[in-house]
């Protein structure tokens, strides 16, 4: 393999960094509906060639998701397990209410919210809950004893920034 090669797989190695460091950042930043609304971002920053497939990729290397915001639209949302949960009003907005009946925790959202809801539940494991099952607008988490619901409902209120 000649030198050229090797700064050409370099350089490319190099770009294809930075341009997945650029999209991660605009969605922690921003608020995307749309794949094409995200490329034309990273065009306006610089990055030539940005196709519909390269952002598609990009979000797929990411372990992006579209779920609905505050106001119910769609947007894309980084859920990657390896990055830090930070729950902010928009998700606690989404919560109707949590209750218990003694055998499993129920959290009432919003309608589409549950998935979204369920996963924060799941990203980061706690002695307290065994599991979620999320419906629609229905997150029902069991706890590893029904001796210590309470202390599961604590738990699962404090993941989504609900005052205990």
């Amino acid at each position: 393999m000649n030198v050229s090669n090797v700064h050409g797989a370099i350089d490319a190695f190099s770009n294809d960094e930075n341009i997945t460091t650029a999209c991660k950042r605009l969605l922690q930043q921003q608020s995307f509906s749309t794949q094409d609304d995200i490329r034309q971002r990273l065009i306006d920053m610089g990055f030539d060639d940005v196709s519909q497939s390269t952002v598609s990729r990009l979000l797929s290397r990411l372990g992006v998701a579209k779920v609905p915001n505050a106001y119910g639209k769609k947007v894309y949302c980084l859920t990657v397990e390896n990055e830090p949960v930070q729950v902010g009003s928009s998700i606690s907005s989404q919560i109707e209410f949590i209750t218990h009946n003694q055998l499993v925790v129920v959290v009432k959202t919003h309608p589409g919210g549950a998935q979204l809801v369920a996963r924060l539940i799941d990203i980061q494991p706690h002695a307290e809950i065994l599991g979620t099952v999320g419906g629609n607008d229905t997150v029902m988490v069991a706890p590893k004893d029904i001796n210590r619901i309470e202390q599961c409902e604590r738990v699962v209120k404090a993941r989504l920034g609900i005052p205990v």
